[in-house]
């Protein structure tokens, strides 16, 4: 989760009632205040709850949500740790305070809050609480906040209506995250905004153009970013977002200044099979655009296939628009590391001599980008067009740690 993740989840629920203050590292920090819960982004990749988190949600969450999928985590701890091993109450908690005025020596302290431990566990579950949360997605932020209404609801003998709602306010989230970031921009138009670099890239096209296998690279080359980011892609109709999200989780981020530069508009667009943890990735910065494919072809076998146009000399390429071939992984049958610049007309491995591309080399590339077009229509095509039956490529699926 990232901070405009944040917002948008704290927006669809309407916990609107965020103000600043200065945080632990003297940093402004923008904090809800909610139910006796303060709730904040962590300035990382997390959002921090803090305060009396009553112990039926958490087990509530703990039980529902198996393999902590949303990475809700006790205490800002590991994923597995179980709510009821660092649970607590005022008693408790009271107990402790007064041990450590009484002087008492380690080991005569540490006894007595071991035997106040075991005095909690045996009491009631109504009043203990644990004090904290580290939630990493955006999805674990929505679940936490609807299990929360649904506790009070529950407590004041009411109905619980509020997490049958994931499922929509989870769309209403995604919907306000494309808006804001618009994905349809295509790499084109985008760069005719990069006053620097508008020139070269235009040059490219054009000399592509200049010749029919050229064109015809020029095409693939498209469909490989309209399959990336199929928002893009004018041919199809995308279902409701309601729908696709079942299939696939959608992340986004949306930036003003990139690398000291300012640009409205620039933005990451990330979209993930929840079968198979197969990705791809969309980035716009000010004056450059990337399209990313992240494929596992077996275990430990993995395919990254990148379009994307770099300002600066990319380790001897020279600037300009460049494809990125990429077999890796303990049991790839053949380890490919290959990057061409259409620009330059150069061509080798990430770090090593580059020299003239050859035919066989662009000939490789060209075959490279037909397959990953199928790896990436998997992931985002075929579980997001409308009233298209999904037809799944062979893919294991990545665990995240």
């Amino acid at each position: 989760m990232n901070r405009f993740e944040f917002e948008k989840v704290m927006d669809a629920v309407g916990l609107y009632n965020r103000h600043t203050e200065v945080g632990r590292l003297c940093d402004d920090e923008e904090v809800c205040y909610w139910n006796n819960l303060k709730i904040w982004f962590g300035n990382r990749y997390f959002t921090q709850v803090g305060g009396c988190i009553p112990l039926e949600v958490a087990n509530a969450i703990y039980t529902k949500y198996p393999d902590n999928q949303y990475g809700i985590r006790v205490e800002g701890g590991c994923v597995d740790w179980n709510p009821n091993e660092w649970a607590t109450d005022w008693i408790f908690e009271k107990e402790v305070q007064n041990y450590l005025l009484e002087n008492l020596s380690g080991k005569d302290y540490e006894k007595k809050c071991q035997n106040a431990r075991r005095n909690l566990m045996r009491r009631k579950i109504d009043n203990k609480y644990i004090s904290s949360y580290h939630i990493d997605t955006k999805e674990g932020l929505l679940t936490f906040i609807l299990e929360m209404k649904d506790y009070y609801l529950r407590k004041s003998n009411m109905p619980e209506t509020e997490v049958k709602k994931y499922d929509s306010i989870m769309a209403k989230v995604t919907t306000n995250i494309l808006k804001a970031i618009n994905p349809t921009i295509s790499a084109y138009n985008w760069m005719q905004g990069a006053e620097e670099q508008k020139d070269i890239y235009n040059a490219t096209i054009e000399e592509s153009n200049k010749t029919e296998l050229g064109k015809l690279f020029r095409e693939v080359i498209s469909k490989f970013d309209q399959t990336v980011n199929p928002y893009e892609n004018q041919d199809i109709e995308l279902d409701k977002p309601s729908n696709y999200l079942r299939n696939v989780k959608i992340g986004a981020d949306s930036f003003r200044i990139t690398n000291g530069k300012k640009r409205n508009e620039s933005c990451q667009l990330t979209i993930t099979d929840l079968n198979t943890g197969n990705s791809t990735a969309y980035y716009r910065e000010p004056s450059s655009f990337s399209y990313q494919l992240m494929y596992t072809l077996d275990d430990e076998h993995y395919l990254n296939v990148l379009h994307y146009y770099s300002e600066k000399d990319d380790n001897g390429l020279g600037k300009g628009e460049i494809i990125a071939i990429d077999y890796f992984g303990k049991n790839a049958k053949e380890k490919i590391d290959l990057r061409l610049n259409l620009t330059t007309g150069k061509a080798g491995p990430t770090y090593g001599p580059k020299g003239n591309a050859t035919k066989e080399q662009i000939a490789f590339v060209y075959d490279e980008l037909l397959k990953a077009i199928e790896y990436a229509s998997s992931i985002t095509i075929e579980n997001m067009k409308k009233n298209q039956n999904t037809k799944k490529l062979s893919g294991s699926k990545q665990d995240k740690c």
